[in-house]
């Protein structure tokens, strides 16, 4: 989104004025929410929103996101710069609607890709838990793939939750997606024999990694999120797995997408070995 942005201020922009956009943006429903470096004035950011809403008429309300996203509850500041003075919307992705309120909740539209990866993987009737459910995506889009299947969804922002409640009603999932206010390692202490964990975000996947591993049946299997710095992320990323939860076994690893210089997500897929099996030869699948 970043070229696309830069493409649209061209000629409108001075090239020190397009440096401080090269963040780009993203689109959540109807609204837009632009990274600009905060040495960009006032009036050229709202310059940039217009432009972006003329060119994208979808685009009902432009935002800026003025602090990063921090805290327990992964919340970013946003400054409205143009449109709809609002921050609840509803994104629609794979046949889905979201509700969502950007200024209250953390929810990337770039991950659309790797949720329907990782539903796409899932059997009929298997049992999940969603560490991080947020408002819901991954775990209504398995519902949605998989019939019969159940899935247990933490979520520790209660307005993240309370959104997750309308979607799973909105999406006409109740009885399949479950859920749950509060911490998801005392979520986790109380689930066994579970076909597949999922864990989305990558600051604390580590840390809740033994206690996810811990919920899984034998060849059980988790989508793990993290960030690595530096070269080769990808087998760095299963290093860093298999040293979470050594009876987990890594199979496969991808870059999702790079957030900064040299940054960049990564997700692995570990199936819990059986007790006393052999562990499979880097990167191959246990049988």
């Amino acid at each position: 989104m970043s070229k696309l942005l830069r493409r649209l201020l061209r000629g409108i922009f001075t090239e020190e004025e397009l440096e401080l956009v090269s963040g780009g943006f993203d689109v959540i429903g109807d609204i837009a929410i632009l990274r600009i470096r905060p040495e960009l004035p006032a009036d050229r950011r709202r310059v940039a929103a217009e432009a972006l809403m003329s060119a994208v008429p979808s685009v009902k309300s432009v935002w800026a996101q003025v602090t990063p996203v921090s805290g327990e509850y992964r919340i970013r500041g946003l400054e409205h710069l143009a449109g709809e003075e609002r921050t609840i919307t509803v994104h629609r992705e794979h046949g889905c609607s979201y509700l969502v309120d950007v200024a209250k909740v953390y929810f990337s539209p770039r991950l659309s890709g790797e949720r329907l990866r990782v539903a796409s993987l899932v059997r009929d009737g298997e049992v999940v838990h969603n560490l991080f459910a947020g408002v819901g995506p991954f775990s209504i889009l398995i519902a949605k793939m998989a019939r019969g299947s159940r899935i247990y969804s933490s979520e520790v922002n209660p307005d993240a939750y309370e959104l997750m409640v309308r979607n799973v009603k909105l999406n006409h999932v109740e009885g399949s997606v479950i859920p749950l206010l509060g911490d998801a390692l005392e979520h986790a202490r109380t689930l066994r024999g579970l076909d597949r964990v999922i864990l989305p975000l990558p600051e604390k996947a580590l840390e809740f990694l033994p206690s996810a591993a811990a919920e899984l049946r034998p060849l059980g299997i988790a989508h793990v999120y993290l960030h690595v710095e530096g070269d080769s992320p990808e087998p760095r990323a299963m290093e860093m797995v298999a040293s979470a939860a050594p009876g987990l076994h890594p199979y496969y690893s991808k870059v999702v997408r790079e957030i900064g210089s040299r940054v960049y997500q990564v997700v692995v897929d570990a199936a819990l070995l059986p007790s006393g099996a052999a562990r499979p030869s880097p990167g191959d699948r246990p049988p």
